[in-house]
């Protein structure tokens, strides 16, 4: 059972297709389909079966995937290291950030770090925290940058960036103007940006209605924190959003805010998060100081 062919299991299972796995491994059809006989044979049950169209894992070869996403990507992972080991003058470092961590934060460090060692290559992949997190545990990035409550998988280890107060965004021209302070039953009152599926704002927000027992008047589902800001501006809506994340529109006056009422007034902490047990890397440990020294210097701070 090589690696090949279970890197072969773990794209059929994302493309469900043999001629898109072929194109992402820059293999002929035939090959592909080779090998994933062979593994069937190999292990003496069916993996594969096609419906309608489709490639599709069968039960048994479902119980192999996560192993194979595991064995792929810590072959991938002892690959980088050797690679870079010797030599910061090259190597690339793979990020994996929310989307509050990813628009607000890393952009601007992952564009100080590269200039400041300008041979190495950064891939920055920015999606919902939930699957940040997934992608971390699978090996599949090296470092993740996260807001989180939750208490860190086994064997992840997680490095506190900073705490950030949660607040209520809105319009210089929106009625909350007038206002110094808030209410759960205000909040509910107004129309409300939600945050994206598998996002920690939407998380947060969700229990924070569940505790305050209100229902918020969720108009607009965004997935973009950017595009949340944006709308708010407009007028109309309003949103929870990080402190930290709205510098630039509260210095501008495009924005205002007011302390979230009642159970979400309190902060909210990001990590840098890796693995406890990873094999040293010159790249990964270098980018990691340079991110606390940032905190150092309240680069990330609001």
């Amino acid at each position: 059972m090589n690696l090949l062919k279970l890197q072969i299991l773990v794209y059929i299972e994302k493309y469900k297709k043999v001629t898109d796995v072929a194109k992402e491994l820059d293999m002929k059809q035939p090959t592909v389909t080779f090998h994933m006989k062979s593994l069937e044979e190999e292990l003496g049950i069916a993996l594969f079966e096609s419906k309608r169209g489709r490639i599709l894992l069968t039960d048994a070869g479902k119980a192999l995937y996560p192993y194979a996403v595991k064995m792929t990507g810590l072959a991938a992972e002892a690959r980088k290291a050797v690679q870079d080991y010797a030599d910061l003058g090259k190597g690339i470092l793979h990020i994996g950030a929310d989307s509050l961590m990813g628009t607000i934060h890393l952009p601007r460090l992952v564009n100080r770090f590269c200039r400041q060692y300008p041979g190495i290559q950064i891939e920055l992949t920015v999606q919902p925290s939930r699957t940040v997190q997934e992608l971390h545990y699978n090996h599949e990035v090296d470092l993740a940058f996260y807001y989180s409550q939750d208490v860190a998988a086994a064997g992840i280890k997680e490095d506190l960036l900073l705490e950030d107060e949660l607040v209520v965004i809105f319009a210089p021209g929106h009625p909350f103007s007038s206002l110094k302070s808030l209410s759960d039953q205000l909040v509910a009152q107004h129309f409300f940006i939600q945050h994206a599926e598998g996002s920690f704002m939407r998380d947060f927000t969700r229990t924070y209605a569940i505790e305050s027992g209100i229902h918020l008047w969720e108009r607009m589902i965004i997935n973009s924190p950017e595009s949340v800001k944006h709308t708010v501006e407009d007028g109309d809506f309003i949103s929870f959003f990080p402190l930290s994340g709205i510098a630039s529109e509260l210095a501008a006056g495009s924005l205002q805010y007011l302390p979230a009422p009642g159970p979400a007034g309190k902060s909210v902490k990001a990590y840098m998060a890796y693995h406890a047990d990873q094999p040293y890397s010159p790249l990964r440990e270098q980018f990691k100081q340079f991110v606390k020294q940032q905190i150092t210097k309240q680069d990330m701070k609001p």
